[in-house]
């Protein structure tokens, strides 16, 4: 199957995603309309930033994470419980952008949350850890203007290219970028190309197998920092 057929089928699946109330790592998240569900490979996106903040917290008094794309906020909420994290996060939909803040709310968690294109409504500021849940197709399987697909299209990766420009300015000097990808979903070969000219090395810190729908793939999670 090649990668246009993929994106349709993606497109297909992210149109039809459930919503109401999901449980996400032992806690209750909601989960409202058009906005993509933690699961697939965020419980595992969340687990790899905790430890990051972990490491980050044995050197400073404070750990600053940032996510983008947060959708329903399950992953920066679940690190900003952690004693020591400041915890901010953006996304292009202001129905994830409503979602993270109802699910910061009912935790009892403090995360600034902001609605907006890349870090366009971001104040100025750098963080230690920035994590991204990439949309995985460049391919434009068409019809996909409406916010919601976001999560799953960028096509040619403009996105993906203008954030990691943006992360020159906004990543500490001793910070770290998680970006996670898809083997079959994803153009690695592009990807790859776009993190060595922003100026960024990188690495596969995992690897895991899951199901997306009824098909079986395997996600990696990249972990950047300056050359």
């Amino acid at each position: 199957m090649d990668k246009l057929e993929l994106a349709k089928i993606g497109k297909e699946y992210i149109n039809q995603s459930p919503y109401g109330i999901f449980d996400f790592r032992g806690s209750e998240v909601i989960v409202l309309p058009t906005v993509f569900p933690p699961t697939y490979n965020t419980p595992t996106i969340s687990e790899l930033i905790e430890g990051l903040a972990n490491n980050c917290l044995q050197s400073k008094n404070q750990c600053r994470v940032f996510e983008m794309g947060m959708g329903t906020g399950a992953a920066i909420l679940t690190v900003a419980k952690m004693k020591g994290v400041v915890a901010s996060a953006s996304d292009i939909a202001p129905m994830a952008a409503l979602n993270a803040k109802a699910n910061a709310l009912w935790w009892g968690v403090e995360c600034d949350i902001y609605q907006g294109s890349l870090f366009e409504n971001v104040p100025e500021g750098q963080f230690d850890i920035i994590f991204w849940n990439i949309p995985f197709f460049k391919e434009n399987p068409g019809g996909i203007d409406e916010v919601k697909f976001r999560a799953g299209f960028d096509p040619d990766y403009k996105y993906l290219t203008q954030f990691l420009a943006d992360c020159n300015n906004r990543l500490a000097e001793d910070g770290h970028i998680l970006l996670a990808v898809d083997y079959e979903m994803c153009d690695l070969a592009h990807i790859y190309q776009l993190i060595d000219k922003a100026g960024f090395n990188s690495e596969v810190c995992q690897e895991i197998n899951i199901s997306w729908g009824a098909m079986p793939v395997k996600c990696a999670f990249l972990l950047l920092e300056r050359k």
